[in-house]
């Protein structure tokens, strides 16, 4: 499994990363009501203590990306994260279409950073 990671989503990431200190996680949020596996969201967290549920990883071109091993049924082998200037937000692929269109950055308080 593999993340492609652009040069414009790279510099969104690295320049919110710099502002907030802690790991850099791929995560998929799922208490967003209700608990299903399915029935959930990507993102990114930058979490500051280690948080046992993160128990696989993912390689990505800003190197592995811990993430939760139950998560990766979700995912395909190949993905890409872009960034979309005219909404301003991180944009998830893979062959099979659209995963999430406004990935957002979360801190350990679940609060968007970006």
């Amino acid at each position: 499994m593999y993340l492609t990671i652009t040069e414009s989503a790279q510099k969104k990431i690295e320049t919110t990363c710099s502002r907030h200190p802690g790991q850099l996680v791929f995560y998929y949020e799922s208490r967003i009501g209700c608990t299903c596996g399915n029935n959930g969201i990507f993102l990114l967290k930058i979490i500051q203590q280690n948080d046992p549920e993160l128990d696989a990883t993912i390689s990505s071109s800003l190197g592995d990306l811990p993430v939760q091993g139950w998560s990766l049924p979700f995912l395909d082998d190949e993905m890409k994260l872009d960034y979309n200037e005219t909404k301003s937000t991180l944009v998830l692929r893979s062959n099979s279409g659209l995963i999430n269109d406004n990935l957002l950055i979360l801190n350990d308080a679940n609060q968007a950073v970006f």
